[in-house]
């Protein structure tokens, strides 16, 4: 048996000669080549077939080695010294990842300060906010806040974008923003004016139905438009007023709210016929409690606007003093009142009437309301053409702060007495609702008696000139205090009432709902006080602790426990529940 190989052989290592340094038996030790050396030995190869000569770069990107300090002179040299750094050639094009700024890998302060050029943090990733727009920047998903903010909802398509302000408005020329914002001093539109000016005068002669709360601000909502038209055309003598008739017909189911709505229009009409004196825009109502012998008097001028309950319009027009043949615009305003009171056949008429004798070819048509009923809708569909629909939604900005506190009062000494503390907690005006006139003349008497605040009345047997008389009264501050019936529970819009007093309660629940209404309007906030006996309806009891518990904005509604006590409330809710 032979030797087995050496290490050596099987290595392939050969021993160096004698004498020569070798490491341990006899193994060369290994060599440290400088970088030219490398160099060199690579250039020396051949390479095989299929290879390719490896390329030296001439530039190369070094770092510092350790290597065995024999090698060198001097510390400057081994300094000197360097080891070259692989470098991969590469196509930047091909790098997936460039421009690619991870939110976890970059400084706050950059985000803060360098990219949003000192915005907030959520301005530099999800963009400024709409406020901060102009309109050309608004996208889709801005008029989606912007809707969502001023709680607007709309349907009935081909919807324009709500104005965002005054003067960015297009459809508003100088002089009108000169008399809203300067003059009258509306500084910013409400959200029903918002949706209805820019639908109701872009639109053409498109139909709109607007769903808002009393003292949202709709008069100006569609008197605006009404000028804009009237102003696209020639302008009229009186002489020629007087034999055509009015261009815009505004119908209202009261005669306070059809005086109120000719008041509102007149603010701004008068300062507009300063700017545009040859259109002299004249605004007239036509409403009961005034001889037809007065309202010829008044139409003989001629009028632009007329401003009419649906009786004594229909009553006019038999006795042939008046036309509607030039009607361009049609405003049904308060709609669903209208519809309460019994109006609905006369409404009818007055739309029958229009659509025979205009000569105006299509009459647009306006209606407002606060809720939409069953009738609303049926006279919507049948008289309404392809209407814009728009809705202020009830959010908080639109909800009435109405602080609703019910107690128990036997007599009405107690109430009397208990009111006149109650007043003197309060700012005026203020309105105390009764039910019968007989009360209501001897609150006045007992007011005048035992307090000091000067008060006013208002209710169905006083004329038409007395009751104007006592509204002025009150909102001229002559009058702290307005004792009223019914008459008085919707469509007025005395400013600032700071609080409601139901002296007594309403035959019907809504009247309720109308009369505390009068108080929290156009966002402020206000008290409604509400007293009861012990021989109440109980139904509209029941319905009344329902509604305050339902509609609680404050967080401070009170129903006082003696009632539910005589009343049985809490056992009625739960046989409800129950059944």
């Amino acid at each position: 048996m032979g030797r087995p190989p050496s290490l050596e052989s099987l290595l392939g290592k050969k021993r160096k000669p004698e004498g020569e340094d070798s490491g341990l038996n006899g193994i060369e030790k290994p060599k440290f080549l400088s970088v030219g050396e490398r160099e060199r030995l690579v250039a020396t190869r051949t390479p095989s077939v299929n290879q390719k000569p490896l390329k030296v770069e001439k530039k190369r990107v070094t770092e510092d080695l350790e290597v065995p300090e024999d090698k060198f002179k001097s510390n400057s040299e081994r300094q000197s010294v360097k080891r070259s750094r692989f470098r991969f050639d590469w196509n930047e094009d091909s790098d997936t990842l460039a421009g690619y700024e991870p939110i976890v890998n970059t400084k706050v302060s950059f985000l803060v300060n360098e990219k949003s050029g000192g915005d907030s943090l959520e301005s530099s990733r999800m963009g400024k906010r709409w406020q901060e727009k102009t309109l050309k920047e608004m996208t889709d998903r801005d008029w989606r806040i912007f809707r969502e903010d001023f709680e607007i909802t709309t349907k009935g398509g081909s919807i324009e974008n709500p104005i965002r302000n005054w003067h960015e408005s297009r459809i508003l020329k100088d002089d009108m923003l000169d008399v809203i914002v300067n003059s009258l001093k509306y500084k910013e539109p409400t959200p029903i004016q918002r949706i209805a000016i820019p639908n109701i005068c872009k639109r053409g002669s498109r139909d709109f139905l607007g769903v808002a709360s009393t003292g949202s601000g709709k008069t100006l909502a569609f008197v605006i438009p009404i000028l804009i038209k009237m102003i696209s055309s020639e302008p009229r003598p009186p002489a020629l007023k007087s034999i055509e008739g009015p261009k815009a017909l505004i119908l209202a189911p009261t005669r306070e709210l059809a005086q109120q709505i000719q008041a509102e229009s007149e603010k701004i009409t008068k300062l507009w016929n300063v700017k545009n004196p040859e259109y002299s825009c004249r605004v007239v109502s036509v409403v009961g409690g005034h001889s037809l012998e007065e309202t010829t008097y008044n139409l003989q001028k001629g009028c632009d606007i007329l401003v009419a309950t649906p009786g004594r319009l229909i009553d006019s027009l038999e006795s042939h003093i008046l036309t509607i043949k030039q009607v361009e615009t049609l405003v049904l305003d308060e709609a669903d009142r209208m519809i309460d009171l019994g109006f609905e056949e006369q409404v009818t008429k007055i739309f029958n009437i229009l659509e025979s004798t205009s000569e105006q070819g299509k009459i647009q048509k306006l209606m407002f309301t606060a809720t939409m009923s069953g009738s609303i809708e049926r006279i919507a569909n049948g008289y309404l053409q392809k209407p814009s629909y728009a809705t202020i939604g009830r959010g908080e900005g639109s909800i009435p702060q109405i602080q609703q506190l019910v107690y128990y009062s036997g007599s009405e000494e107690r109430r009397f007495r208990r009111v006149k503390s109650l007043l003197e907690q309060y700012m005026p005006p203020i309105i105390v609702f009764v039910t019968y006139k007989k009360t209501a003349d001897w609150l006045v008497q007992k007011f005048n008696q035992e307090t000091s605040f000067r008060v006013t009345v208002l209710h169905g047997s006083k004329s038409q000139d007395q009751r104007e008389h006592s509204l002025q009264l009150l909102r001229s501050g002559k009058a702290q205090v307005m004792i009223a019936t019914n008459v008085a529970a919707r469509g007025l819009d005395i400013p600032n009432v700071s609080l409601v007093v139901n002296f007594q309660i309403s035959k019907q629940f809504e009247d309720y709902i109308h009369r505390i209404g009068r108080t929290g309007r156009a966002g402020m906030k206000g008290t409604a006080i509400t007293f009861l006996g012990d021989d109440e309806n109980t139904q509209i009891v029941e319905e009344i602790s329902k509604y305050i518990k339902n509609n609680n904005p404050t967080n401070s509604n009170v129903f006082d426990n003696t009632l539910r006590e005589k009343y049985n409330i809490e056992n009625h809710q739960m046989d409800e529940l129950i059944y």
